[in-house]
Parts: C-alpha cells; structure tokens; sequence
C-alpha cells in the first residue's frame, strides 16, 4: 500500500512538473531573411525593433530568433518552410511568391508608381488587404504588412545604360517573376532568374551581364564591387513582405500574443520604410564614391522604357492572372497616387524620423 501512496505522490509530482514547464516554456518565432546581417542594414534594424515590442509586450513568453543572410535557406525555401511551419516567420521579397500565388505578379507591373509614399498606401490599403486575404486562402499563410524592398535599378558590368536600345543583349539577372522577365525582354535584355543569395557569385563570375536591384541592396551586397554602371529609372518597385505561419498564429499564440506580434510587425513596416528610405539616400552618394556611374534617364528616356515595358507587361498578367487582379493593381496605383499628392516628401521625412525614433526607443535604450 505505502508503494503505491509513493508512486501516486511521484505521478503528481510529474504532473504538476510538466505543467510547469508547458506554462513557463517560450513559444520561439524564428524569422527568415535573405538580406545581410549587418547591424546597420535596414531590415536588421526594423527587424530588431520588432523582436523588442514582441519579446517585452509578451513579458518574454514569446522569443523572436532573427535569421538574415538567408540563414535559413534562400527566399522560395524560407516561404517553403513558413507555409509548411518548419519556420514561423519571414521577410521576403515578391520574388518567389509568384510560385505560391500568381496575382502577386501585378506588383511587378513596370513604372507603376512615381513615389514609395503612393506604394505604402496601396499596400497598405484596400488592394494589399484584398491580396493578403486571397494568399492566406490559398496558401495557409498570413501576411502581416507589407514594407518597402524599393525602387529597382538596372545595373551592369558592360556599358552605360541610358535608354532601351542600350540593354540590347545584356544577361540581366531577375528574380523568379515572370512579369520582371517579360520586361526584361521587352527592352531587349536576356532575363536570367538567380536565386539572390547566389548573385554576387554569378555577376563576380560574369555567369550574367548585370541585374536590377534597390540602391540599398546594391549598397549593402557590395555589389558595386562587381558593377560598374547604374541607370536610376526605377522600373519597378518592390515591396518586402512580412509573412507568418497561420496555423502557428492561431494555435500557439493566445490572442493577447497575436496582438502583440500583429502590432510590432505593423511597427516593423512602417520603421522598415523609414530605414529604407534614409539608407537610399544615403547609399546613392556612397555608391558613387566607391565608383559606380551613375546615369539620371531624362523624361523622355523614361517615355521610351514606359512605351516598350508596360504595355508588354500589362498583355502578360492579363492572360495569367486575369483582368480583375490587373484593374485593382492599377485603381491602387491611382487612388495612392491622389491620396498622396505633393506630400510624398514630408511622408518620407516622418517615416525616417519614426524609425529611428522608434530604434532608439526599443533598441539603443
């Protein structure tokens, strides 16, 4: 009798153990991004500023474990891992997600937005919350903002690029999206899709010609080691999108955690804009003095790639995605066009100052 007294009091004890445990365990958010670790880049920073407002809004029963330099696999294989729940969370471009869900394909519609301000309003309104929804049906996986990747520039390693007929014959590296490689085409290059972390090695070994990227990418990739020409014509603006697990969302955070996480991704975008922003202005001077040429197009150089890459652009989404998605990229375009108006500037200013007033607040303190 006393043996099994002593096994029921060793059983209870396990139990209430155990309980401990489960209720003092983290719940651990790994997040993917391919960009560079370096303290300094924009995304570590807004990515730090997020893992702050979670780790302490939840009294640090949520732990945020930030992988960069695509640590965790490159951007198709991280989205890979968050919609099978291998990883949690991600920052990711545009890139791969044309694999998972088509209509992400009007985002690379050519010249679609004359200022980052007008995109932010598009993203983050009615078009980006109709998009979001449609993803998360189709692939189990919650968008929880979208932030700036930036304005793509063509760069090389041949010639100067100063309007269309220069790009004739280049190998220009693009992502995985079929709309960026139709207008490659249109303007004469040959698209060569490249996994990103991959391309320093593939322009250093002349596998292409040249690629087209974000100033601060180019910046923070030292890709201006291996590219010596720049054409500022802002083809294509690309967003950054900040993606989760939703079955990891629903049922391994309480609801309390999900708003402290669906508040601080919110954070993240808007001081990731920010970032971006002042590291753009900042980096286009930088590039120029580590001797990158860098050619300004004239209006009438951007007429000429406008004529030749969206109308292209626009006859290939339409027979792959449909009408609708391609009218509602484009009322987007246009509705954050007029909302933003001549304030697109002072947008910017507020933006730089919220980020790093915020890193200084949650980070630097």
């Amino acid at each position: 009798m006393q043996t099994k007294r002593l096994l029921c009091s060793l059983a209870a004890v396990v139990f209430v153990f155990f309980l401990a445990a489960g209720a003092s365990a983290k719940v651990v958010i790994k997040l993917s991004n391919a960009g560079p670790n370096n303290p300094d880049n924009r995304t570590v920073k807004a990515v730090e500023i997020f893992k702050a407002m979670v780790e302490k809004g939840t009294q640090g029963e949520v732990e945020v474990q930030a992988f960069h330099a695509s640590a965790l696999g490159n951007e198709r294989e991280s989205l890979e891992g968050i919609k099978m729940g291998t990883i949690q969370m991600g920052t990711l471009s545009s890139g791969p997600v044309a694999g998972f869900f088509s209509p992400v394909m009007v985002m690379g519609i050519p010249y679609l937005f004359s200022s980052a301000p007008a995109a932010w309003n598009a993203y983050n309104g009615e078009f980006g919350q109709a998009f979001a929804e449609a993803f998360q049906k189709q692939t189990g996986v919650r968008i929880l903002g979208m932030t700036e990747n930036g304005y793509r520039h063509f760069t090389n390693n041949s010639r100067e690029i100063k309007a269309p007929q220069d790009m004739k014959g280049l190998k220009i590296r693009t992502m995985e999206n079929p709309v960026h490689m139709e207008m490659v085409k249109s303007l004469g290059g040959a698209p060569t899709p490249i996994a990103f972390g991959e391309l320093y090695t593939a322009l250093q070994q002349k596998v292409v010609d040249g690629m087209e990227c974000p100033i601060v990418l180019i910046h923070d990739m030292k890709f201006y080691e291996v590219q010596k020409y720049m054409s500022l014509d802002g083809h294509l603006y690309d967003p950054l999108i900040i993606f989760i697990n939703e079955e990891f969302y629903q049922k391994k955070l309480t609801p309390e955690q999900q708003r402290r996480v669906a508040e601080a991704a919110k954070m993240l975008a808007a001081s990731h804009n920010g970032f971006s922003q002042q590291a753009n202005i900042e980096g286009l001077q930088k590039l120029k003095d580590k001797g990158m040429v860098v050619y300004q197009p004239t209006m009438a150089d951007m007429a000429q790639y406008r004529e030749l890459a969206q109308p292209a652009a626009l006859a290939y989404l339409k027979g792959q995605v449909g009408q609708e998605w391609v009218d509602r990229a484009l009322a987007a375009a246009k509705k954050g066009e007029q909302e933003v108006g001549d304030k697109a500037d002072q947008i910017v200013k507020d933006h730089i100052k919220l980020a790093n007033d915020k890193y200084a607040e949650w980070v630097k303190k």
